[in-house]
């Protein structure tokens, strides 16, 4: 791993999230990309409202462009805010002596944040921005619609994480599971942890197969590692989150989402719901 891009803005969680980042960066050699995007859906609030008329066809008339209030005022605070986190990123890079750059652009976050991580090996994250509920167990939707739209794997941090000596791997043999087991294990073996695999199934046969290729994916790498079946669960993330209860991991690899988008609205997405269950950060792969 040679290329971090860490995305910024000034939650609780992305501070987190800039902590972790760097931390992996010192320990792997990495350069460490910070990214704050100045949020055009904070301009776009703020329309006037001989636009907004125009717009639905009660006028035919285009009003000449000019910022409200408001978004004079979000301009400023965009400005306040990117010097604000580009110092708190450059004293954090300092600290532990990476190789650093910082960017601001602007645009819609989850589109920015995918397009500059075309260039890196791997996106670190808050789990919810500044504008979502921090008493809200659930991931931002930016954090959700990025984990839609990269190929990258994507770290998900909460409020006060640390990656700690364990990590806990959920597989199924899935391709996106796969990946998670690859790059889990090359995490573990980069940091030194020890490694848990999960199979998670609704009968005992059917979670030991994915477990036995598991083991020996695993057995060159000469790793600490536990074997866990776990069967029987109404859904997968029930296994899942039961598992991290019990084994309290420092951190925690899954396959980012399904390809059967209607079964997550009819019964809840497992990316989603491990990801309220945490309380380490997730590394999710697709």
């Amino acid at each position: 791993m040679k290329s971090i891009l860490i995305a910024m803005d000034e939650s609780k969680s992305s501070k987190s999230a800039l902590s972790v980042g760097v931390a992996l960066a010192r320990i792997c050699g990495a350069k460490v990309k910070g990214l704050y995007v100045e949020d055009i859906m904070r301009l776009l609030e703020w329309q006037p409202a001989e636009l907004i008329s125009a717009g639905m066809g009660f006028s035919s008339a285009i009003p000449e462009a000019r910022p409200t209030i408001e978004q004079v005022e979000a301009e400023k605070e965009f400005i306040a805010e990117a010097d604000r986190l580009k110092k708190s990123f450059e004293e954090e890079c300092k600290k532990f002596a990476v190789n650093y750059q910082f960017f601001t652009k602007r645009g819609k976050v989850h589109e920015i944040v995918e397009q500059m991580a075309r260039t890196v090996d791997l996106i670190v994250v808050g789990r919810r921005g500044k504008t979502y509920p921090e008493n809200s167990k659930e991931p931002g939707p930016v954090t959700e619609d990025l984990l839609r739209a990269t190929t990258r794997p994507v770290l998900v941090v909460p409020e006060n994480a640390k990656v700690e000596n364990t990590i806990l791997i959920a597989y199924d043999g899935s391709q996106n599971s796969q990946r998670a087991l690859s790059i889990g294990v090359s995490f573990a073996k980069l940091l030194n942890f020890e490694v848990i695999v999960i199979s998670i199934a609704n009968d005992i046969d059917s979670a030991q197969k994915p477990l036995d290729e598991a083991k020996e994916f695993l057995a060159p790498y000469k790793l600490k590692a536990t074997y866990v079946v776990d069967f029987g669960a109404s859904m997968p993330w029930i296994g899942i989150a039961k598992q991290i209860k019990i084994f309290n991991p420092g951190l925690v690899a899954i396959g980012a989402f399904g390809e059967n988008r209607l079964m997550e609205l009819i019964f809840g997405s497992t990316t989603k719901n491990v990801l309220m269950e945490t309380t380490c950060p997730v590394l999710l792969c697709r």
